[in-house]
């Protein structure tokens, strides 16, 4: 069975944003399956890690990079000998 999405009702009023992207701070109750356990969340907050996910991606391919660029170096000096 599939996961299961259900619209939370809000104990404390929605925070002012904009009208068009209000739907976004909605928290919804998600029931994972197959244990019934439930977790509160918001598609604001999933935005907000996939943000934190893509820039500690960046940062990681940036690191990548770095480490590349430092390993033709280092076989440029052992090749030199």
């Amino acid at each position: 069975m599939a996961d299961k999405y259900t619209k939370v009702a809000e104990a404390t009023p929605p925070s002012p944003e904009p009208a068009a992207d209000a739907w976004k701070s909605v928290p919804v109750e998600k029931e994972h399956q197959p244990a019934k356990v439930k977790t509160q969340m918001s598609y604001a907050q999933l935005e907000s890690q996939k943000e934190s996910q893509e820039a500690q991606k960046a940062a990681c391919d940036s690191r990548i990079a770095e480490i590349e660029a430092e390993m033709v170096k280092v076989k440029a000096a052992v090749e030199k000998e």
